[in-house]
């Protein structure tokens, strides 16, 4: 009986974590991420976790971060005050132990490919050689994540584009609509994709910078994209493009981690490089982001009221407000959407800011690590609970710029 006491003790863990929020402001499902011990340090291979604050149980996910088929990390959301802490208890198991209630999902992501039989089988990563096309292979053209709030998709092809699914109401749609809503589903209440990009930077779509101006990944040996984790709370997904040729014989590997978490509009956009070659320092090599200027080239007529204005600043946010139609091939069906667009890049990272005919820009250097980070996101006019004016779209950013900024700490004992 001892004995059998001490092996029930060794395959399990309790760390206890404190969750802090520093911040001049109370924080509404914060994300929270918990490094786990490897599996070595454990003694065993992690199975399942349970959260709990003050005896309650909370949601969380289970993550493995890498695809080596171990779990790196706990993550859960939390609502915390302005200036308060709170403390969890997060038990790990080597046993796949039921929860008190199932999760229900409040995150979507999908990785499909489309092939005769309209099944459109799920993938968890595609790749391809640099110079195959893809693009009208892969169902929805790439990688799709959504939250109660937004949906976004990222183009498989050197744009990499960025697109922007609006929505009416809080629900997750892209099961349903699968980012080509049908008229009947529109007067369901449905929502729609509501950005036409063209030759615009999107909303917060990553690109090289050449020659004074945005450059797609063209010179690459190999594009891809993975799912990463799945939800029901969190999904990660990532691109990555390796063998990217560059200047002055420059050649590196570049890997993009876009995170949307529950109850959130804005995607977290972590960036890492691996320069394998090159005759100047990795930090000196600039890339690109920001917002396009939407209905910049619009009729009054197409603008239907809504101004296009934006801007970029040196402090780090750039944003625009406009109106215009979500598909220039087929105008006659579907109206003008008007969509409120922002970037916020820390100021560590900025080297200039530029706008041009179609884009408010930041121009970007990585750090010493070789890696950096910025957020992204909108707001659809046609929103119930949302933001229907550039006054109102822009008078959010600071707040929300302040309240990626200050993420509460996490401490783990």
């Amino acid at each position: 009986m001892l004995l059998f006491c001490g092996v029930a003790s060794a395959q399990t863990k309790t760390l206890d974590v404190t969750v802090t929020n520093d911040w001049k402001e109370d924080k509404v499902d914060e994300p929270v991420v918990v490094k786990l011990p490897d599996a070595k340090k454990l003694g065993f291979e992690v199975k399942s976790a349970t959260v709990k604050c003050k005896g309650k149980e909370v949601p969380c996910q289970l993550d493995d971060m890498d695809g080596d088929f171990l779990p790196d990390e706990v993550f859960f959301l939390t609502d915390i005050k302005d200036k308060d802490t709170k403390t969890f208890e997060v038990k790990l198991s080597a046993k796949e132990e039921k929860k008190g209630k199932e999760v229900e999902p409040r995150i979507y992501t999908a990785l499909q490919l489309k092939d005769k039989s309209d099944k459109h089988p799920e993938v968890l990563r595609v790749e391809a050689p640099g110079k195959s096309y893809l693009y009208n292979d892969i169902f929805m053209h790439g990688v799709v994540v959504e939250s109660e709030l937004v949906g976004y998709r990222i183009y498989f092809d050197d744009r990499q584009i960025v697109d922007l699914y609006g929505k009416k109401s809080s629900k997750i749609e892209l099961p349903v609509t699968q980012f080509q809503t049908f008229r009947e589903q529109l007067s369901e209440g449905y929502g729609l994709d509501v950005l036409w990009v063209g030759e615009a930077i999107g909303c917060g779509t990553f690109k090289d910078w050449k020659k004074g101006k945005p450059e797609n990944w063209t010179e690459v040996g190999v594009r891809g994209q993975r799912v990463v984790t799945t939800g029901p709370l969190r999904t990660v997904v990532e691109l990555y493009d390796l063998g990217v040729r560059g200047e002055d014989d420059l050649l590196y590997d570049m890997h993009q981690y876009y995170s949307l978490y529950a109850g959130h509009r804005d995607l977290k956009v972590d960036v890492s490089f691996n320069p394998t070659m090159g005759k100047k320092p990795f930090e000196k090599k600039l890339f690109c982001t920001g917002v396009q200027k939407v209905g910049a080239a619009a009729d009054e007529a197409t603008r239907k009221g809504h101004k296009s204005q934006g801007y970029v600043k040196k402090d780090g946010l750039a944003a625009s407000w406009g109106c215009d139609y979500p598909d220039m091939g087929k105008r006659e069906q579907w109206e003008p959407e008007a969509v409120g667009l922002a970037v916020y890049m820390p100021k560590d990272y900025i080297s200039d800011t530029k706008e041009d005919d179609l884009n408010y820009l930041f121009v970007v250097q990585p750090d010493k690590e070789a890696s950096l980070h910025y957020f992204i996101s909108f707001c659809a006019d046609k929103e119930e609970k949302g933001y229907h004016t550039a006054k109102e779209w822009f008078a959010s950013l600071d707040d929300w710029k302040d309240n990626v900024s200050h993420p509460v700490r996490v401490k783990v004992e």
